[in-house]
């Protein structure tokens, strides 16, 4: 579905949330498990289509993409407003697989890499990953800069999709 400013009238936001609420509700519910009552949770799905129809002048070209987009964000938000943190094995529990087996086993590579890394590199990652502080946040907590801290970050990123055999 492609909006455009002027296709305004194709923008039908009723039909739009009768079709993607429950998409949204599951990225929620994937994302922040019990992590966030059902209230916040409700002001997450209100929050998402009332910030889709802000930006409905702007063009679109994958509206599942763009709302679950919107939703991630508006999670890490409300995540960092009330300072809620996830333990690492907790991130298992919030993510529904149909192969389980394999994700464990993934889980479990990613773990053991997590377990190899420097402890500022293991800090820099739990902090941004599973508590969901900010990079600015970060740097100022350990005493770096923020360019260190994104630095950090990718070569982490890089060094488990390595290990992992990942893009390859």
């Amino acid at each position: 579905m492609k909006f455009s400013k002027e296709r305004n009238e194709a923008f039908d936001l009723e039909a739009i949330v009768k079709e993607f609420t429950s998409y949204v509700k599951t990225i929620i519910n994937h994302a922040v498990g019990s992590n966030l009552s059902a209230e916040d949770k409700e002001e997450i799905v209100a929050d998402t289509f009332f910030v889709l129809w802000k930006n409905q002048a702007k063009e679109i070209t994958d509206l599942k993409a763009y709302i679950a987009g919107i939703a991630r964000n508006l999670i890490k938000e409300k995540l960092r407003k009330r300072k809620v943190t996830s333990d690492i094995s907790d991130y298992e529990n919030s993510i529904s697989f149909s192969n389980a087996n394999l994700f464990s086993a993934e889980r479990d590579e990613i773990e053991k890499s997590l377990a190899n890394l420097k402890e500022v590199d293991f800090k820099i990652v739990t902090m941004f990953y599973y508590s969901f502080e900010s990079i600015k946040e970060i740097a100022k907590e350990l005493n770096i800069s923020e360019i260190n801290v994104k630095t950090r970050l990718f070569r982490i990123r890089q060094k488990i999709k390595k290990e992992l055999g990942v893009g390859d």
